[in-house]
């Protein structure tokens, strides 16, 4: 009887010094968070602060020169008010701020197209407009971007395969679902390619654009961007809607 009121009291202590622990952690915890946790946001904000300055300057160097190649990390270092040591406690490299610039532009285009909501034709030519909005957007901003993409592409670098796969998945797969869908609802032609035209639609008018504004081609003729676009998408349904050439 002894033996068993002796256990129950070592229990009773050991749960009670349990709980006493877990209180004190909890403390612990919730003081620290009280103490230090605006201080460690504080901290996150101004990170992200800087990463964004080192992103904006860099981008603003590369539309002055024309070239990622000749940009030096001093240069960017200097733009920024900062030494180079400071600038690589943010990025591993000059190739990861030009990685991270590029990614930026490739995953923030703002197309935004959802197939479930085009079911009509006069719907679909709104769609297609919307691309050609994009694609013949002429801001400085796009110029480099477009630039930027133009140069990692002759490089064959990952991230011109990652902008591929970015656009069939945002533009392409879009055009090719509301072709087969207008093959059943809107009279297109069976023997329509799907995958070619969708390609076909968006490639055409980014060429134009790339002559035009990024080797400047528009110093030696000019043409209305309004009228390019009616033109293009005229011809594209067209194609899709004659079925003596299909």
């Amino acid at each position: 009887m002894l033996s068993y009121i002796l256990l129950i009291s070592v229990l009773f202590f050991k749960s009670k010094k349990l709980i006493w622990t877990s209180v004190y952690s909890y403390c612990l915890v919730v003081s620290k968070h009280l103490l230090f946790g605006p201080f460690f946001r504080i901290n996150k904000m101004q990170k992200e602060k800087r990463i964004e300055q080192i992103k904006k300057k860099t981008f603003g160097l590369i539309g002055l020169s024309g070239s990622m190649d000749s940009l030096k990390t001093k240069d960017i270092a200097n733009a920024i008010g900062a030494s180079e040591a400071t600038m690589f406690k943010y990025f591993d490299s000059k190739t990861d701020i030009f990685e991270t610039v590029i990614r930026d532009y490739i995953h923030g285009r703002p197309i935004n197209l959802r197939a479930e909501e085009i079911m009509t034709l006069k719907d679909f030519k709104k769609a297609l407009r919307k691309i050609l909005y994009f694609a013949f957007d002429t801001s400085v901003s796009r110029k480099t971007n477009v630039s930027l993409l133009l140069q990692v592409s002759l490089k064959q670098h990952m991230l011109s395969f990652e902008n591929y796969k970015s656009l069939k998945d945002e533009v392409w797969n879009f055009l090719e679902d509301r072709i087969e869908y207008g093959k059943k609802h809107w009279d297109f032609p069976k023997s329509i390619n799907s995958k070619i035209q969708a390609r076909l639609f968006y490639y055409a008018p980014i060429m134009f654009y790339i002559q035009m504004e990024v080797f400047n081609a528009k110093s030696i003729e000019k043409f209305d961007y309004e009228k390019v676009k009616s033109t293009h998408i005229d011809n594209f349904i067209k194609i899709l809607t004659d079925k003596l050439k299909n």
